[in-house]
């Protein structure tokens, strides 16, 4: 009778093992690791030089590339420059990092669902508009729905 027990209690647990398998793995790292991001690319324009305030009374308008992310990500803490790199929860968007070019070539992205890939650092100049941005070296449209 014990075996017919166990038996039943791994099938009840069989169902939560295979969910909680599918679930994202944990935090992200930041640079060198590489990392691959799901979400929607969108384009925004911020208030830059000389105060990061306000467009209308004269501050420079920015404008910037961002992946919001189809699920929130974590990120550990760099141990080796934590005042650059700290650790961050529940990360909903991205500023991305590209090459001067990409912009042009890439354009027909915006608005559409992405995959980039890439490595993360944490924002630290006035032009950094998110807590977590990706230095981006491959960016496509996600092929699913």
């Amino acid at each position: 009778m014990t075996l017919v027990r166990t038996g039943a209690l791994l099938l009840l647990l069989l169902p939560t093992v295979c969910i909680a398998q599918l679930e994202p793995s944990g935090c992200r790292s930041y640079e060198p690791v590489a990392v691959a991001l799901h979400g929607k690319l969108i384009r925004k324009t911020f208030a830059g030089p000389p105060n990061y305030t306000d467009i209308r009374k004269g501050d420079q308008a920015e404008t910037f590339w961002l992946l919001n992310l189809d699920f929130p990500i974590c990120v550990h803490e760099d141990a080796s420059e934590p005042e650059l790199n700290p650790s961050q929860k529940n990360v909903r968007s991205v500023q991305l990092v590209l090459d001067q070019g990409d912009y042009e070539r890439l354009k027909a992205l915006l608005g559409k669902r992405v995959v980039a890939a890439g490595s993360l650092f944490g924002a630290h100049t006035g032009h950094h508009h998110t807590a977590v941005l990706l230095t981006v070296t491959s960016l496509e449209q996600a092929h699913w729905k």
